[in-house]
């Protein structure tokens, strides 16, 4: 299978370790993290911005994280597969 990049934004809870928890999650799982960006938005909640790599569907990986305690939601940002060895035909002659 080909290895897909996916974008997620995940929403967590302040609770000590939850982010370790999602991204343990994520490496368990088999995706490959890329980026990685952590913000405090609201009183008692973090959000993590992330892009990981697999042949696995990002739907997959939402259902997994959306089971974890402090997660308190996930949304799919994008899901596109890298531009590393794909065919141009307006650059190529």
């Amino acid at each position: 299978m080909n290895t897909v990049s996916h974008q997620l934004r995940i929403e967590l809870s302040t609770a000590e370790g939850a982010m370790l928890r999602a991204l343990g999650l994520m490496e368990r799982r088999g995706y490959l993290l890329q980026t990685c960006r952590l913000y405090a938005e609201m009183e008692g909640r973090k959000v993590l911005d992330i892009q990981v790599e697999s042949d696995r569907p990002a739907s997959l990986l939402k259902r997994q994280l959306e089971r974890l305690h402090d997660v308190l939601t996930v949304k799919v940002k994008s899901e596109a597969a890298p531009a590393v060895g794909k065919f141009n035909a307006r650059t190529s002659k």
